[in-house]
């Protein structure tokens, strides 16, 4: 079967799932490391008569005019560029790869951030480059006995709970679609969205996006959380109003936040986020959890994944539409 990578996040050898079988792998001369991106038309013309698409987005146009294409995998946790009601409509399943290394490095970075907020650390990096030393302002406050909310309590927000069991922390959380019995294994407290916010002194959001989780943090919540509080968000950017925390902060309705993720990407950097003072607002180029281990790790279950479903084996956990299961076109593949 044919399998069409347009834009490899990585080299052929680091596929390594696909060593061995006897697909047909065609890797695209795009690639998304250096920022070049196929158009639809150019995904179109390499994907002719391919069974599985591995790519990060794919557009109706681009389905339509594959009446072979039975998979697309993303390389990666988000499927937002990845039009998931067409590909339901025309029977094609979406699978995505938030492999644990990319997982665990989201969650190490999470915490890694509430650590750069409470410590002031971008504060008193500035003050010893400006030639000054240590002062009163700069002081920080312990993270023991503190409050952290998460948002979002899959595979990431777990893993974030997951880190801080011993940190002495009254962890909060809320996920609607997450069982009790998950949160109480986890030392996690399941409360309303609306006391998370206003009883946490860390709000940090870990969601996918859709209808219900855009622009879920808005100015009546940020305006509920304490003035001693930080917001951060390494999630998605379509979750946050962003004027919203620009307000927050400017008007100290909150201490501090932190953002890896915008709306749009990249933000224009001349835009309001950039007239926040910079040690109360941390930015970052959506890579604060990137490594080496946990592209590599993206790459390779998204090469796992796509040989299982052409050899006929759906990987449940990572399918994003089990809606299209009963009439997947790829129903009578081998296996």
């Amino acid at each position: 079967m044919k399998i069409v990578i347009p834009n490899p996040g990585g080299t052929a050898e680091e596929y390594e799932a696909f060593e061995g079988t006897e697909h047909e792998i065609v890797f695209g001369e795009f690639n998304r490391a250096s920022g070049t991106q196929p158009s639809d038309g150019e995904v179109i013309e390499m994907c002719h008569g391919a069974e599985c698409l591995l790519s990060l987005q794919a557009s109706r146009q681009v389905m339509e005019a594959l009446p072979l294409l039975t998979t697309i995998v993303g390389s990666a946790v988000g499927v937002e560029r990845i039009d998931i009601e067409a590909a339901t409509e025309n029977g094609i399943l979406v699978v995505h790869s938030p492999s644990f290394e990319n997982v665990t490095g989201v969650s190490e970075a999470t915490i890694g951030l509430m650590l750069a907020l409470s410590k002031r650390m971008k504060r008193k990096e500035a003050r010893i480059r400006n030639g000054e030393w240590g002062q009163r302002l700069d002081r920080g406050f312990l993270m023991l006995g503190k409050t952290v909310g998460i948002i979002g309590f899959g595979r990431t927000g777990t893993g974030v709970a997951k880190r801080l069991a011993g940190w002495d922390m009254t962890l909060l959380g809320y996920d609607p679609y997450v069982p009790d019995e998950h949160f109480a294994e986890m030392g996690v407290e399941r409360v309303t969205l609306d006391d998370l916010f206003s009883q946490s002194d860390f709000v940090t959001v870990h969601v996918v996006i859709t209808p219900e989780t855009t622009k879920m943090v808005n100015e009546v919540r940020l305006r509920s959380m304490k003035p001693s509080a930080y917001f951060i968000n390494t999630s998605r950017g379509e979750a946050v109003d962003e004027l919203a925390v620009v307000k927050a902060l400017e008007e100290d309705w909150i201490a501090g936040a932190a953002l890896d993720v915008y709306d749009p990407e990249p933000p224009e950097t001349k835009g309001p986020l950039f007239n926040v003072d910079p040690e109360k607002l941390l930015l970052f180029p959506h890579n604060i959890a990137a490594s080496h281990a946990s592209r590599l790790g993206n790459l390779q279950l998204a090469a796992r994944n796509a040989v299982a479903v052409m050899g006929g084996t759906i990987p449940q956990e990572y399918v994003k539409n089990p809606a299209v299961l009963p009439r997947w076109r790829g129903a009578k593949a081998p296996g």
